[in-house]
C-alpha cells in the first residue's frame, strides 16, 4: 500500500470545509434577498391600494366638477390601508389627493400624492 505525502494528506478535508462554508454564504444571502422581496411586495401592495385611492376619488370629482368644494377632506380614515388617511385639497380647478400610511413594523409614514386640474367638458 502506498501513502501519500505528509503534506497531501487531508486536502480534500479541507476542500470539501471551504466548499460547504462558501455554499452556507451563498444560501444565507439567498434567504436575505428573499426576505427583502417579501417586504418590498407589501410595500409596492400598498402603493397600488394608494393610488387606487386617490384616481377614484380624483374620477368622482370629475363626474362631480361643480361640487368641488364638497370634496375636500383633512386627515379622513382610509381602511383599505394600516393607518390610512386621506386629505383633499381644492384650489380652483386644482385638486390634491394626498394619501398616508404607515405599514406595520415601519416607523415612518408613507404618501402618495396625486395633482390634477379638472376642467374642460
Amino acid at each position: 500500500m502506498i501513502s501519500a505525502p505528509r503534506a497531501v494528506r487531508g486536502s480534500a478535508l479541507v476542500e470539501a470545509l471551504v466548499a460547504v462554508l462558501l455554499f452556507s454564504i451563498g444560501i444565507v444571502a439567498l434567504v436575505r434577498v428573499l426576505g427583502t422581496a417579501v417586504k418590498d411586495a407589501g410595500d409596492i401592495e400598498y402603493r397600488a391600494v394608494a393610488a387606487t385611492l386617490a384616481d377614484a376619488t380624483i374620477g368622482r370629482m370629475w363626474v362631480d366638477r361643480a361640487n368641488l368644494e364638497a370634496y375636500e377632506v383633512d386627515d379622513e380614515p382610509v381602511p383599505e390601508l394600516p393607518n390610512g388617511l386621506r386629505t383633499v385639497t381644492v384650489d380652483g380647478t386644482v385638486v390634491n389627493v394626498t394619501i398616508r400610511w404607515q405599514p406595520p413594523g415601519v416607523d415612518d409614514q408613507r404618501v402618495h400624492a396625486v395633482a390634477a386640474t379638472l376642467t374642460g367638458n
